[in-house]
């Protein structure tokens, strides 16, 4: 049990997103670029048309973010490794936000590029074994598991989407990243953004998977998901959309996502905001989560 010695010490490290209950931006999920080099079959939003995010407007939008009070910075796509502005590349706008002020700045990569960054954590999508892997995002598994082994970068997490494909992988894969140079693995829920389909989990399926990582937690594998906010996830009781968490891409600002709608909020699967409002509702693993991931 965390005692009240390391809980105060927590809260006090953890101040912009605990002591703050009131739904603030807190967090910012900047799209530099919608162009990806795959085509996963769980996404529509990559490859629409878009320009990369000009130089001068990922600055913009930084300022404005950083005046409103967000510190955290969560760099998206697309793929944010394609990104391009003349001579300028990813790490120009990772060095920006640190120059501006952000305090933690992670990107979000589908591994298909070497992993060299300097930001605070790398997040690597990898949904699954090779089988899983290979019917969701294309016979790329080798590659991405080589980039993750040989990575540059200040620390490594992956990010897995649960869905019908690899709903049986969850326990396998966490023993196979036991041998990985990463964190852990943080779970989501297959979102239906477009409409239920056939990779969406219903109410029972999404409550079998959700006792299963508590087990696998409870075993000692490599859950990042807190316990708080997995029972966060099962119950869906947080405020959606979460006005905690926005989205900025060329086209505006979001709070939460650029597809909320009342039949998404329904069915969110996103643990990311579940760990935060759970930090927020100061459950202690959830705090001790969010401490380990900035």
């Amino acid at each position: 049990m965390i005692g009240p010695g390391e809980l105060a010490h927590a809260l006090r490290q953890a101040a912009p997103f605990v002591l703050l209950r009131r739904q603030v931006p807190l967090v910012l999920g900047l799209v530099i670029t919608d162009r990806c080099n795959l085509a996963c079959r769980h996404c529509r939003v990559a490859n629409v048309a878009r320009r990369d995010m000009p130089f001068a407007l990922v600055e913009q939008k930084l300022d404005a973010f950083h005046a409103r009070g967000v510190r955290e910075l969560a760099i998206e796509g697309g793929e944010p490794f394609l990104w391009r502005n003349g001579e300028r590349r990813l790490e120009d706008v990772v060095t920006l936000a640190r120059r501006i002020g952000y305090r933690h700045v992670h990107v979000y990569t589908n591994g298909m590029f070497p992993i060299v960054s300097s930001a605070d954590t790398v997040w690597v999508s990898v949904d699954g074994l090779r089988e899983s892997f290979a019917r969701i995002r294309g016979d790329h598994f080798e590659r991405v598991i080589a980039h993750i082994r040989a990575a540059r970068a200040r620390k490594l997490a992956i990010v897995f989407v649960v869905n019908t494909v690899n709903r049986q992988d969850v326990r396998p894969f966490l023993r196979f990243a036991r041998d990985l140079p990463v964190m852990g693995v943080i779970f989501y829920l297959h979102t239906p953004y477009y409409g239920r389909d056939e990779l969406f989990l219903d109410a029972p399926a999404r409550a079998a998977v959700i006792d299963e990582l508590l087990a696998c937690r409870r075993d000692g594998l490599p859950v990042l998901n807190s316990a708080s906010g997995l029972e966060l996830l099962r119950s869906g009781g947080w405020p959606k959309p979460n006005r905690t968490w926005w989205i900025a891409d060329e086209g505006g600002d979001y709070p939460c996502c650029r597809a909320a709608n009342p039949e998404v909020c329904a069915d969110c699967g996103y643990a990311a905001c579940t760990e935060l409002i759970a930090a927020q509702r100061l459950r202690p693993d959830a705090i001790r989560t969010l401490l380990r991931l900035a």
